[in-house]
């Protein structure tokens, strides 16, 4: 019975001698992966590459507009009424925005304005409108076109891509070429809006070349109803918005 129980216990403390050795290997193992730098620390986890987003700055950004791209199809026309130099700008026109070329359609814009086509001037106000600012002043003749359907997508285009605008003086700009050609007073209206809460002395300045460079008479009368508005002073002529300029106009507190 003695020896027995000497059994029992010289068997235990094998065991518990052999259960401490490999404590200290297990724990050698662990120390000796985490100086070398072969694992991830206790309750670190590893985020794989693929799931890391870039940063927005080294995101690559489109070189053409967002938006989707029209579908300009100018159809044959059914009586065979179209010259042959109709034709040719149609397909030009096409081209210029399958091919994304700016160039082209840049060059297709002052020919498009005197075709007596009505579709073919259409696609025009598309594909200029795709282009976005950039095509701005050739699309602004546009606005007064003799068709209400290609004045009403010419306005849509227009007024989409001047949003976009950045600088208040290229804007200004872009109305003034606007208010020039206009004569109908519901865009002349909409227009002139951007003229309030802009800039005093840009807008003057814009409003009085407007009224001084003879445009159609609605939009000089429009120029005039908009310069009295942010003066407060009823229109005379050029030398007195100078004066007003100098007196009255407070340049904007920089941020």
């Amino acid at each position: 019975m003695k020896r027995t129980r000497a059994y029992v216990v010289a068997l235990c403390a094998i065991l518990v001698a052999g259960v401490a050795v490999i404590a200290v290997f297990s724990r050698g193992a662990r120390t000796s992966a985490v100086d070398n730098n072969e694992g991830p620390e206790p309750h670190q986890v590893r985020v794989p590459s693929s799931s890391v987003r870039p940063d927005k700055a080294t995101r690559p950004t489109s070189s053409r507009p967002s938006r989707p791209k029209p579908v300009v199809s100018i159809e044959d026309d059914e009586d065979d009424n179209r010259t042959p130099e109709e034709k040719a700008l149609a397909e030009r026109i096409e081209k210029a925005l399958d091919d994304e070329d700016f160039e082209l359609a840049v060059a297709c814009a002052e020919e498009a304005q005197k075709c007596g086509d009505a579709e073919i001037r259409q696609s025009m106000v598309d594909t200029l409108g795709w282009f976005g600012e950039k095509a701005l002043p050739e699309l602004t003749p546009f606005l007064a076109d003799a068709d209400e359907d290609v004045r009403d997508s010419a306005m849509s285009e227009w007024t989409t891509a001047l949003s976009s605008i950045e600088d208040e003086g290229v804007k200004i700009k872009t109305v003034e070429l606007a208010m020039g050609v206009l004569n109908d007073e519901d865009a002349l209206e909409e227009i002139s809006n951007e003229y309030i809460g802009a800039d005093e002395k840009l807008a003057v300045e814009s409003l009085a070349r407007i009224i001084e460079g003879g445009g159609s008479k609605e939009g000089v009368e429009k120029a005039k109803e908009t310069y009295e508005f942010v003066t407060g002073d009823e229109w005379t002529d050029a030398a007195e918005a100078e004066r007003w300029i100098a007196e009255e106009y407070e340049p904007p507190e920089e941020t």
